[in-house]
């Protein structure tokens, strides 16, 4: 006799012992199978994924497939009675689950998920404007894409560092244009990469139009001066802002006109192209008061992201040897580092000290705002930047930077290279200007933070409340007035070269007629120092403005001294603009201030020092309204507002009036650069800042004697004689960045 010892039981929940009994784990009583089927979705964009879902009986195993096309492919196959799975499928499928027992096979349970793609990106609008310019001129591309997420020009636009990516519908101001290109634009979003767009910038020739000289004085005449190279004008004619003409036609392919404006005057050269399109170039005569002085040139230069002890923590033990050579005692201090301090990385454990960089190509570094703010060590950490207000030398250790370095590293763990340190051997051009002539132990960057708030503080003497860079190119052009503004109101005449990118077209000014089209390719003034303008003779001390702001040749060049680039060749580029202005008639009554817009990340063991507020623009306040570009604005983690400057940099004060052999003590920023500007020729200060800087216990005047001391080196020779030359045979290695852990 067979007997059941239960007639229940409930599977998992007690052992049982029966004459018949399967699956145990409910998939099946005898019955025939039973399957309930569905889906998480029935329409999925692509790349998403779909649940699938299932309930059954009386089986003891399921299975789903999927079928998409002719193509057929086992999604799963369970022994468990009820569950789920995800798939993620790549077009429209058809998903089949059906439930198998030991009484048979389920009837099949369909779901289909639709797959919409994504639409492929479309260029819907990529102009150039102007599309005709002559060689170093520059012009604006204008994009606009549907459906894409990110786009790629090509060639790639000269972006000053930090200024993030290209937003999928802009424009970018300011690109300079040497030879006729075409500009090619992709655009990327989830449906794939669209077909290019372009767009060709023509240089069908160069027209060279000059006024020399800039600057006069009332009654005084100015001549205007055109040649057309490399193609051939159908026509020119020139007028002043009024509409006047000077000559039209004007003789080609060359010529020259006297004029004698009784106020500053900005003349238009036009070259007809053919007959619907034609190139303009711009010159403006400054007619100025009486001469300010003895300084008529001011020169001021800009490279990027050294602090003072990478480049000069050396330079007081090479200042004594180097002057004795030439009879003359140093009686100036340098404050340098101690070689025997030691940093931690509070992150890895590792110590170490300053060590000789032996390559001159390091990785990059991140010196944004919470980073050089925690590279301070402010006594109670990084929350005190919160509620403190005041400021000691003493609140900071100066000893977090091995901390910040590790962000941006391939071969440099610990972060040591922020202590690495050139010499004399690697930069002695650098170490030569900085011991004959006037340099600085505690000039400073403007604001505790990254290159473009700097930056803005150079063209601005404000960052108008921002802590970082806008996230996006696309931002709003900056309202706040420029020095280049406030010159051409106090009649001081100026121009701005670049090597690539060009800073100030972030800014509203840059669109003004009289601002933008002064800014020239720096290939311009080295032709001006050699006395060749327009293709003719000129006299460089003439044919010179009042005011030569040079930018950083941050771009393809890689011209610029920062991380990542070779800090050598940087030097020798700037060696070849001084060398030149040293060889002109105008070196008699220049100056040319060099100098680094922040510090990189590297190590510098001197606090920042405290400033006036520039204005009541507080961090994240910015004042111009965002048009919707993403990232405007932003601040950061740590608090802190603009009452500080950064670290300190490097700088050189190069000038036949600079005090021989003088280093300065008093603690400034950059800012005192554009006061020196201001008080040397009569401009409005910009912002309480750069105001600060006038005073006369601490304006630039330090720097200077009254007689050109300095117009021959110390024995008598040319500086071009004198001057080390600046090599560019180091080792250009990253790998070997890294320095020695304790």
């Amino acid at each position: 006799m067979k007997t059941k010892l239960f007639r229940w039981v409930t599977c998992g929940a007690i052992p049982v012992a029966l004459f018949a009994l399967s699956s145990c784990n409910g998939l099946s009583n005898g019955g025939p199978p039973d399957l309930v089927f569905s889906a998480s979705s029935g329409a999925i964009n692509a790349g998403q994924t779909v649940t699938l879902n299932w309930q059954s009986a009386n089986a003891t195993s399921v299975t789903i497939t999927a079928t998409a096309g002719s193509s057929t492919r086992t999604v799963t196959t369970s022994s468990k009675a009820s569950g789920s799975v995800t798939d993620s499928p790549t077009q429209t499928t058809t998903y089949t689950a059906t439930a198998k027992g030991a009484h048979g096979t389920s009837a099949p349970q369909t779901v289909t998920v639709q797959v919409v793609g994504s639409a492929l990106p479309t260029v819907t609008q990529f102009t150039a404007k102007p599309a005709y310019v002559s060689a170093g001129q520059s012009t604006t591309l204008t994009w606009a894409t549907t459906n894409a997420t990110s786009i790629t020009i090509i060639p790639a636009i000269p972006q000053t560092e930090d200024t993030g990516p290209l937003p999928p519908s802009g424009s970018f101001a300011g690109i300079p244009v040497n030879s006729t290109t075409t500009y090619t634009l992709t655009a990327t979003g989830p449906g794939g990469t669209s077909a290019p767009a372009t767009v060709t910038v023509t240089v069908p020739f160069t027209l060279n139009f000059t006024a020399s000289p800039s600057t006069i004085t009332a009654g005084e005449p100015a001549t205007l001066a055109w040649q057309i190279t490399g193609g051939t004008a159908t026509s020119l004619s020139i007028s002043d802002a009024a509409g006047n003409a000077i000559c039209n036609p004007c003789t080609l392919p060359q010529g020259s006109a006297m004029v004698n404006p009784a106020v500053t005057t900005t003349y238009t050269a036009t070259a007809g192209v053919d007959a619907n399109n034609s190139i303009q170039q711009s010159a403006a005569v400054t007619v100025a008061a009486a001469s300010a002085g003895a300084i008529k040139h001011i020169f001021f230069m800009l490279q990027e992201n050294r602090s003072f002890d990478n480049y000069f923590g050396q330079l007081g033990a090479y200042r004594a040897g180097r002057l004795q050579q030439f009879g003359i005692s140093d009686t100036q201090t340098v404050d340098g580092f101690d070689p025997s301090v030691v940093l931690t990385n509070h992150n890895t454990g590792a110590k170490a000290s300053p060590f000789h960089e032996p390559t001159v190509c390091t990785e990059n570094l991140t010196p944004s705002w919470d980073e050089s703010h925690h590279d301070t060590a402010l006594n109670g950490g990084d929350h005190a930047w919160a509620t403190t207000t005041t400021f000691a030398p003493t609140d900071f250790q100066m000893n977090n930077f091995m901390d910040t370095a590790t962000e941006h590293v391939k071969y440099d763990p610990n972060g040591t290279r922020t202590l690495g340190y050139y010499n004399q051997n690697d930069l002695p051009y650098y170490y030569d200007l900085a011991t004959f002539f006037a340099t600085s132990d505690a000039w400073h960057s403007p604001i505790l933070a990254n290159t473009v708030p700097n930056r803005m503080y150079l063209m601005a003497a404000t960052s108008f409340g921002h802590q970082y860079p806008d996230a996006d190119s696309n931002h709003p052009r900056y309202s706040a007035p420029t020095i280049f503004r406030a010159m051409n109101t106090a009649n001081v005449s100026w121009i701005y070269y670049y090597k690539d990118g060009i800073f100030v077209q972030n800014f509203a000014d840059y669109a003004d007629p009289s601002i933008g089209p002064k800014t020239y390719p720096v290939s311009d003034l080295m032709n001006r120092l050699a006395g060749n303008c327009s293709g003719g003779p000129c006299d460089p001390d003439k044919a010179l403005p009042e005011v030569i702001f040079i930018e950083s040749a941050s771009g393809a060049s890689g011209l610029d001294e920062h991380p990542d680039n070779n800090v050598q060749t940087g030097a020798a580029y700037v060696q070849t603009i001084i060398s030149a202005l040293m060889k002109s008639n105008a070196w008699q009554d220049s100056v040319f201030i060099l100098t680094y817009d922040e510090g990189g990340g590297l190590y510098d063991h001197v606090p920042p020092v405290s400033v006036p507020l520039p204005d009541a623009d507080a961090p994240g306040h910015c004042p111009d309204p965002n048009n919707g570009s993403y990232g405007y604005c932003l601040t950061g983690k740590l608090g802190g507002t603009f009452d500080l400057t950064g670290f300190r940099v490097p700088l050189m004060v190069i000038s036949p009036y600079a005090k021989p052999n003088y280093v300065s003590h008093t603690p400034r920023d950059y800012t005192a650069i554009l006061a020196f500007i201001e008080k040397t020729f009569n401009v409005k200060p910009l912002t309480a800042r750069d105001a600060y800087w006038q005073d006369p216990s601490r304006d630039m005047s330090e720097f200077f004697d009254s007689t050109p001391a300095l117009l021959n080196a110390p024995n008598g020779q040319p500086w071009s004689q004198v001057l080390s030359t600046q090599p560019t045979n180091g080792t250009c290695d990253q790998t070997k960045e890294a320095g020695p852990t304790q």
